[in-house]
């Protein structure tokens, strides 16, 4: 319910750089984010780590089971750079 756009490394901008960064993470029943990893990015290491300071903002509804809030495990999700136009 909440996303937070991640912050353009200042590297990338300055050089004009453009990519995404696949992530894959847990949504606890507390709806926050856990155990969020890069599972693949283009390029290599460039927004990766602003993909994952953003995504750790991130809020989710929980999934509920019987009535109870439970963690969603290997949610996935891609996050864009792109330079605005």
């Amino acid at each position: 319910l909440v996303r937070i756009n991640p912050d353009y490394p200042p590297r990338a901008l300055s050089r004009g750089l453009e990519g995404w960064v696949q992530v894959q993470f847990t949504i606890t029943a507390t709806r926050t984010v856990k155990d969020a990893m890069v599972v693949n990015a283009e390029p290599r290491n460039t927004f990766d780590d602003a993909a994952l300071k953003a995504i750790a903002r991130w809020r989710y509804n929980p999934k509920v089971e019987s009535g109870v809030a439970v963690e969603r495990v290997g949610v996935q999700t891609r996050i864009v750079f792109q330079l605005e136009q």
